[in-house]
């Protein structure tokens, strides 16, 4: 009788892993069409939730770092590295708050954060921040001083 119970209870929550997972499976690139800015951290780095995604675990407060732009870094440096840092992180905010933001291929950078192709209304966040002195072509890899 015990170990019918168990087997009950290890199916049905193997039954229910499996339900999410075949769910997840579904989620597409089209999930990140329409995604909720959250804050801006610099730059190149930002956090969504993606309100089609049911798994809130996955879904909110997600770490996106901007594909093929470098931004100075808010910490460290000189002070003058420091306020362009700064100019960055206004620019990027400005540019993703009340517009439509679209993640596009996206892959996991080393630090586990999603690295997307980044368009706000029907443009490239990484070219704007290059047209704007405000990033530098970047593509991983050793970064140049």
């Amino acid at each position: 009788m015990f170990t019918n119970r168990i087997l009950f209870i290890a199916i049905g929550l193997l039954l229910t892993v499996c339900t999410h997972i075949v769910h997840a499976k579904h989620i597409t690139t089209e999930n990140f069409r329409q995604v909720i800015l959250r804050s801006v951290y610099d730059g190149d780095t930002f956090y969504v939730d993606i309100p089609s995604c049911d798994i809130a675990i996955f879904c909110e407060h997600i770490p996106i770092r901007v594909r093929g732009v470098d931004c100075p870094e808010m910490k460290g440096g000189t002070p003058e590295t420091k306020a362009r840092a700064k100019q960055a992180k206004t620019f990027t905010q400005e540019i993703l708050s009340n517009s439509e933001i679209s993640l596009q291929n996206c892959t996991r950078d080393k630090y586990f954060r999603l690295l997307c192709d980044v368009v706000v209304n029907n443009k490239s966040l990484t070219q704007e921040l290059i047209k704007n002195s405000l990033g530098v072509p970047y593509n991983g890899g050793t970064k140049t001083k």
